[in-house]
């Protein structure tokens, strides 16, 4: 009778580890995908942070009053190009018909 205690009893606790076991490798699995995202999104942001300091440098390299008539000229060309290219669209549509 107490072989069948001790029997049972160790496949109970054989049972339990590999549940415990399995749990494991689970959190593992999840833990190293959040170490990779998380080395994905810095190195993102070091190549954004990089691109920025590159925009700000070329930015410095024009001369202020070159920056200045962009920024009043700029949005009316914008306007103009939406327009042409909507104009465009348009001349296509009407080919298709």
């Amino acid at each position: 009778m107490t072989h069948v205690k001790m029997k049972t009893t160790l496949e109970e606790r054989i049972k339990a580890l590999e549940e415990e076991k399995r749990m494991l490798l689970e959190e593992i699995e999840e833990l190293k995908e959040v170490v990779e995202l998380s080395e994905k999104a810095k190195d993102l942001e070091n190549e954004v942070n990089k691109l920025k300091e590159e925009v700000k440098t070329l930015k410095d390299k024009i001369p202020q009053e070159f920056l200045q008539e962009i920024s009043e000229i700029g949005p009316s060309l914008l306007e103009k190009e939406k327009k042409s290219e909507g104009e465009c669209q348009k001349c296509e549509e009407e080919e298709f018909l």
